[in-house]
């Protein structure tokens, strides 16, 4: 596909998705792409702050942001959306979920998605069977 100018994120665009109905079922994107989550630099001094006192930087020193258009769009086009990749250790989460895996899935499930790519099932499904 030399030349071939376009991205993952233009794929995630409402044009991008039609024409991936063309040839799938289903989109697979990175959960950034459909809730993305940002560093807090409260005191303005350019590093971002360790929210939970760790004295590391890393997920869970991240919040979340607004859910992008990205499943609401694939469902339009007639697209299943499955998110990846859940984890489950604390470190992996965002700040807004204190160290609960289930309230990470249930975020993306109650945004839409159809399934989660994860590498803990069993609380995959906990999650939405809550």
């Amino acid at each position: 596909m030399a030349g071939d100018a376009r991205t993952f994120a233009s794929l995630l665009t409402p044009a991008g998705l039609k024409e991936v109905k063309t040839y799938a079922d289903g989109v697979g994107p990175w959960k950034p792409h459909l809730i993305p989550s940002r560093q807090v630099d409260a005191n303005h001094d350019g590093k971002p702050e360790d929210l939970n006192g760790d004295g590391k930087i890393d997920e869970r020193d991240r919040v979340m942001m607004a859910p992008t258009e990205v499943v609401k769009n694939a469902h339009a086009a007639g697209l299943f959306v499955h998110a990846y990749t859940f984890r489950s250790e604390a470190k992996r989460l965002a700040s807004d979920f204190k160290g609960d895996p289930k309230a990470e899935y249930q975020l993306f499930y109650q945004l839409g998605v159809d399934g989660v790519f994860s590498d803990f099932a069993d609380h995959a499904v906990a999650a939405r069977n809550r």
